[in-house]
């Protein structure tokens, strides 16, 4: 279990780490550092939050080679995310963002062709394409490109709701959440890091689709849950987050809107358990591997998620937030 102010996030699944982490972990820096994506001035205090640690909590059973990649996927993740989305004038004005979401999305559509100026970010990019190619098959590669534009979208989404300040209804906001936190892209590195690769009927079967969509729901709300303090604080700017979106809809406070979330991140782990037990009986055995790295994924994601001073607790009978009317 892991506390939410007086609550608990509840997680049966077991976590571990890769054994490689500490080189993994720091090849990932030196991977960032070696694209010039993180200025240098803010090098450190994006260090703190421990960013390249996640990808050894979330893939631990993975090759060092896919676990590298999947690592260096994920840090290039919050990068781009606190280079250009957080509390970023960019990430306000969904104008301005497209411009470098377009940049990001040829990427992905004409790898072979770079711009000339290119962000440091598209360059990383563009990297890390080339390396999901190598390692996987086209149709891995094409699904892991294919989710991080569906992320890069809902972040321009976002910066359009963040400038409108409002939000659907919780179970509304949670497909757009779902695509804008990146997580399914993520778990399409999960048969890539094992060497394996799930048939294409199985990955797009409705069960193994559900399954892939609650690990990416409880990551997300997870992450909401114990994101919410910092991003309501003051001089913060609109929060694009399921309590802000509970509370915009019905939930009477902040307690209210709290235990909204967690119900329903609550219903999300108990499908992943269910779809999971069911893949674990499976014959197939690259679809049995991936339902279990998918349960790595979710169990090391919450487990890193307290250990990385990124996120803090939500006091629930406190009435210090001012709730968005």
């Amino acid at each position: 279990m892991t506390a939410v102010g007086n609550r608990e996030l509840w997680c049966p699944l077991a976590s571990s780490v890769h054994p490689m982490r500490a080189a993994i972990e720091s090849d990932s820096m030196a991977w960032l550092d070696g694209h010039a994506v993180m200025p240098e001035d803010r090098r450190t205090e994006f260090r703190s939050g421990a960013p390249a640690a996640l990808g050894s909590h979330t893939y631990p059973r993975g090759t060092r080679a896919g676990t590298q990649l999947a690592s260096d996927f994920i840090t290039w993740l919050f990068a781009f995310d606190d280079l250009y989305c957080d509390a970023n004038r960019i990430g306000s004005d969904p104008v301005e963002f497209s411009a470098v979401i377009g940049e990001l999305i040829e990427v992905l559509e004409d790898p072979g062709r770079a711009n000339s100026p290119e962000l440091p970010v598209a360059r990383a990019l563009r990297d890390l394409d080339g390396r999901v190619a190598a390692m996987g098959s086209p149709v891995q590669r094409r699904r892991w490109a294919d989710d991080t534009e569906k992320y890069l979208l809902a972040k321009l989404w976002e910066a359009g709701r963040r400038r409108a300040g409002s939000l659907p209804p919780l179970a509304s906001y949670v497909h757009l959440r779902r695509l804008g936190g990146a997580n399914v892209a993520c778990l399409m590195l999960t048969d890539i890091s094992l060497g394996c690769e799930v048939p294409a009927e199985v990955m797009c079967s409705p069960p193994m689709t559900e399954l892939v969509k609650a690990a990416a729901d409880l990551a997300d709300l997870d992450n909401d849950l114990l994101s919410f303090a910092r991003e309501s604080g003051p001089g913060e700017e609109f929060p694009i987050n399921g309590v802000t979106a509970a509370a915009l809809h019905g939930a009477r406070d902040t307690a209210a809107a709290v235990e909204c979330v967690l119900r329903f991140r609550d219903s999300r782990m108990r499908t992943l358990l269910e779809l999971s037990a069911r893949f674990a009986q499976s014959q197939d055995g690259p679809a049995a591997d991936f339902s279990r790295g998918v349960c790595d994924w979710v169990g090391g994601h919450i487990d890193w998620i307290m250990k990385s001073g990124r996120y803090s607790q939500l006091p629930l009978g406190s009435g210090d937030w001012s709730l968005p009317r």
